[in-house]
């Protein structure tokens, strides 16, 4: 709670007028700026997908957000995460790179099955091992009949294809732990400008702790702060 409140207060104390395309942020003490920022969405198997990028030459940087969009909700105020909007970040410098990606992500599902042994009740009778006679010289016994069993083999789907998010994770089932980001978060808040029902544009603010790797050296977790920007949106076809 404390870290989180740390960020939402970075956010709310770097709000300023922008021109569109303007973007801004601090890492390590050092400030970047850019006029150059685009966004798109776009729409993959009904899900929708926000896309910030920047490529400044003259600063020698590269800057890159990406994060689901919950469905429907693209023209409203958005407070995204790294921990429930799948979100990643990426920034390139000529020192290092930052980045964060969620600690926890959802395998894909895909057409990929195993072999599964499944024992089967059939129609043909034996001998239950198990029914014993009360008296062990008793010749008049006779053993009781059960359906046999017989094993089948077949090809079926993992489990987690039909779980639920939360499930999958309590369970540890169809996930993928990241490891390295376990100490890492990151916010992105969104205000649309909507014309004509349709987003054109977005203002924000982003702040957060992530994975910094220098060419040589240890990673680090450094915070990035200040973060604002106003860019306009293109759609993906």
């Amino acid at each position: 709670m404390k870290r989180t409140a740390a960020i939402f207060l970075l956010l709310a104390t770097s709000a300023m007028a922008l021109a569109e395309g303007e973007l801004h942020f601090s890492l390590g003490g050092k400030n970047y700026s850019t006029p150059n920022a685009q966004a798109v969405i776009e729409t993959k198997k009904g899900k929708k997908r926000l896309l910030i990028a920047v490529k400044d030459i003259s600063q020698r940087f590269m800057l890159v957000f990406t994060a689901d969009l919950p469905q429907g909700d693209e023209a409203k105020v958005q407070n995204l995460n790294s921990v429930d909007s799948n979100m990643s970040v990426t920034l390139r410098t000529t020192s290092g790179t930052f980045a964060v990606l969620p600690q926890i992500q959802l395998v894909q599902a895909d057409s990929t099955t195993y072999v599964e042994r499944v024992d089967v009740i059939t129609d043909e009778l034996e001998e239950d091992p198990t029914h014993k006679p009360e008296h062990r010289h008793d010749k008049n016994f006779k053993k009781r009949k059960r359906r046999k069993m017989k094993s089948e083999y077949r090809r079926v789907k993992p489990r987690w294809h039909t779980m639920s998010k939360s499930e999958r994770i309590s369970q540890g089932l169809g996930i993928v732990e990241n490891a390295a980001f376990k100490n890492t978060y990151f916010s992105l808040q969104l205000t649309p400008v909507v014309v004509g029902g349709k987003v054109v544009s977005y203002e924000g603010t982003f702040a957060g702790s992530g994975r910094y790797a220098p060419p040589s050296g240890a990673a680090e977790i450094k915070v990035m702060q200040g973060g604002n920007f106003k860019v306009k949106v293109q759609y993906a076809p």
